[in-house]
């Protein structure tokens, strides 16, 4: 009897322990940590996973790239956060994070039920909860591979149960119950998933710009039927260089299956443009110089054959000779002037100066230098003649 009730307090302390260890709090077992996916899609079309494990309640998108253990470069650009450059062997180097390789780049994505939807924001300002799935992708904006999160990060193990108490049978089998009569209601319709909504990352290089610089508009687009920049159409992805002189908008036309959206950028443009100055052209003064041709110096051929004749009355004074120049109109270049004076052979004359222009092969002679000529001959006659009559 003794033994019998010492196996029944045993019994009864067994029982109870085990209570105990199935009512103890959830809190008291080991916690598992938080737990976020991450794809990373490579220019090839490759790509890997990670399943990358926190302590904290949330994270942002740029830790949990870092924190997967690959190889990342990243650029750091004030009040703009972090922008990544290359991942493993694919991408650029900091000087040229962003252009190496235009139009591929490294673009960021989120997984929201159970599709790609292109970030809006930087991975350094986004937030990741747990079970979230990042995605990255190189390439002019395609979206990563499509891997859900189950199958990056494996579900946790769970805690073994303990065994329980088989319940004793039932004595009494109860009846079998009939299965319900099967209805004719149809099951409910699935509900249509409504169409992608168009994600667009429109942006400029440089905002705003020195005038008489450059930069450039660059637009990335995903889920888009048709792209216009400034009623121009255009591929889903691209860039366009622009270099207004003064501040200029410009509209992004997004088309879609949802309908259409704008997007306007707004580029600013410093400083002006510096006042252009007219120089005159240079103006040829051109300045007709006659071209003088040497005068030579006037030969008179001036042959004076005065023949004085004594008159027969010495008290008589002879007439004053008066020379009487005739020169004809002025002939040509080729001519030359020749003078002649001829004197009379008698006293009782009066000698006259025959002027006489004869053509000659010699430069023509100015008026002026002949009649100077024959004055001076007249003259030297006179004096002559004055000396010859005192004799």
């Amino acid at each position: 009897m003794k033994r019998k009730a010492h196996s029944t307090y045993l019994t009864l302390i067994v029982l109870l322990v085990l209570a105990a260890v199935r009512a103890s709090p959830p809190g008291a077992r080991a916690q598992s940590p938080n737990r976020a996916g991450l794809v990373v899609r490579f220019g090839d079309g490759s790509f890997i996973t990670r399943c990358v494990e926190f302590s904290e309640p949330q994270i942002s998108g740029y830790d949990v790239l870092m924190r997967s253990g690959l190889n990342v470069v990243a650029a750091y650009y004030s009040g703009e956060g972090a922008a990544i450059c290359k991942i493993e062997h694919e991408g650029c180097l900091v000087e040229d994070c962003l252009t190496c390789a235009y139009p591929n780049y490294w673009s960021y994505w989120h997984l929201v039920n159970g599709a790609w939807v292109y970030s809006q924001v930087g991975a350094s300002g986004y937030t990741v909860h747990p079970g979230d799935v990042e995605g990255w992708s190189w390439g002019a904006g395609e979206s990563p591979s499509l891997v859900p999160f189950d199958q990056i990060c494996a579900p946790p193990p769970t805690d073994t149960p303990l065994p329980t108490d088989t319940p004793p049978p039932p004595t009494d089998t109860p009846p079998p119950t009939a299965p319900p009569p099967p209805t004719d209601t149809p099951p409910p319709p699935t509900a249509t998933s409504p169409p992608p909504t168009p994600v667009v990352w429109f942006r400029l290089d440089e905002n705003p710009i020195p005038v008489g610089t450059c930069t450039r508009v660059r637009w990335d687009t995903s889920n888009a039927l048709e792209v216009y920049l400034d009623e121009g159409r255009m591929d889903s992805s691209g860039g366009l260089e622009v270099c207004p002189t003064e501040p200029q908008e410009y509209h992004l036309r997004v088309v879609s299956a949802v309908g259409e959206q704008t997007h306007t950028l707004v580029l600013g443009v410093t400083g002006t443009l510096p006042s252009p100055t007219f120089t005159p052209c240079p103006t040829s003064d051109v300045i007709a110089t006659p071209t003088l041709a040497p005068t030579p110096c006037p030969t008179s051929n001036v042959t004076a054959t005065p023949t004085l004749t004594p008159t027969q009355h010495p008290t008589r004074r002879p007439a004053t000779t008066t020379p009487v120049a005739t020169a004809s109109q002025p002939v040509t270049a080729s001519s030359q002037p020749v003078a002649q004076v001829t004197t009379p052979t008698s006293a009782k004359r009066q000698p006259t100066n025959q002027l006489t222009n004869q053509p000659t092969n010699q430069p023509n002679i100015p008026i002026g230098y002949a009649v100077f000529g024959v004055i001076v001959v007249g003259l030297l006659g006179w004096l002559a003649f004055g000396i010859l009559r005192q004799r």
